[in-house]
């Protein structure tokens, strides 16, 4: 991950506290794409927004300045502030062998007398660049903060955010510990779902995807509580499983949903079903499932929210007009206070125009 040269982040981290972890990694060239910081906190809690910032700000500290800093440190150990600017500045500014090690021992320091810190598990204090043995030791640390101080949930959290990629198996348990701490909480089964997306189901043996997807939907199930989230949760995941591109997880998981008692599952399983048939190059069957997805068990949906109409917009698009004037159509009886829109819709594909559906 890079830092981004962006003299605007300080201020979009404050007002709306995005998730910019890689914000504090020193910029080098990659082969791939971003890589997404994995783990728990989408939503940045506020003393995470401040680390974050004081890393980042730290990427144009003049070497003058970290060496006072560093001399600070050696008066008063316990200057976490002044840590996370020195962690930030070695990040960013390129190492030498010294500097490395100086890096090495603030990083190992935070984690070892601070695990509970919210900058304890931030992307910069999980992995050290070139410094397999620095990594080796964060792992040693790690794995004993959770034998002296696993009873603490500041310290479960920021030890899932680093198994997370690292030992799929030893965050799925972190997981299940924090939700036996506090079992309400959504957090924990959406990062399990996150788990499960990304690296399959630890410890399964199979791999077919259908059985990964049933097992990883029963598991995530396990750890939901909320009635309306126990209803969604099938759909929730099939939306993510397609969106990954796990096509034929995303269909055993829109099945499941189709069959339970959420008001959107219709319209929202025969909309998945009907993209999984559309990229499977089965047309005939991604025409029922839309029609499928308006039938009258989608009346309470429809009539709330509108169409889902992102099956109909890539259907118009390979030409299928007729299916597509069908279905709204279909959907005129459902969504009485949309009949206007919909009838502007109809008009223009009859008349060989392309109907704006609007961001879906």
């Amino acid at each position: 991950m890079q830092w981004a040269r962006n003299s605007t982040i300080p201020i979009l981290i404050l007002s709306i506290a995005l998730p910019v972890s890689a914000l504090c990694q020193r910029s080098r060239p990659s082969s791939g794409g971003p890589i997404l910081s994995p783990g728990l906190g989408s939503i940045l809690q506020p003393e995470s927004v401040k680390s974050i910032l004081v890393m980042y700000l730290a990427r144009s500290m003049s070497k003058a300045k970290a060496a006072e800093l560093e001399a600070n440190i050696k008066k008063t150990p316990d200057r976490m502030e002044d840590r996370l600017s020195l962690i930030g500045y070695y990040n960013w500014n390129e190492q030498t062998p010294v500097e490395r090690l100086r890096l090495r021992s603030h990083v190992l320091w935070v984690i070892e007398n601070h695990p509970e810190h919210a900058a304890a598990a931030e992307s910069s204090l999980r992995d050290l660049l070139d410094d397999p043995e620095g990594n080796v030791q964060i792992l040693e640390l790690w794995n004993r903060n959770l034998q002296l101080r696993g009873n603490e949930e500041d310290v479960l959290k920021n030890a899932e955010k680093f198994f997370f990629s690292k030992d799929p198996a030893q965050a799925e348990a972190l997981l299940h510990r924090l939700f036996e701490k506090d079992p309400n909480n959504p957090q924990w089964a959406a990062e399990l779902a996150k788990l499960y997306s990304l690296f399959g189901v630890p410890g399964l043996p199979t791999n077919d995807p259908e059985e990964r997807a049933l097992e990883a939907y029963k598991r995530v199930l396990d750890l939901t509580r909320n009635p309306t989230a126990r209803q969604s949760l099938a759909g929730d995941m099939a939306d993510a499983e397609f969106k990954s591109g796990d096509l034929a997880a995303a269909a055993r998981l829109a099945e499941i949903h189709l069959q339970g008692t959420d008001r959107s599952a219709v319209q929202r399983a025969h909309t998945i079903l009907g993209r999984v048939a559309l990229r499977s190059g089965n047309m005939a069957g991604a025409r029922q499932h839309l029609l499928d997805s308006a039938n009258p068990e989608s009346a309470r949906y429809i009539a709330a929210f509108s169409p889902i109409l992102i099956l109909a917009k890539e259907l118009l698009e390979k030409g299928e007009r007729e299916i597509v004037v069908k279905y709204l159509e279909n959907c005129l009886p459902l969504w009485p206070r949309g009949e206007s829109v919909l009838q502007i819709w109809i008009a223009d594909i009859r008349n060989g125009r392309t109907p704006d559906f609007g961001h879906q």
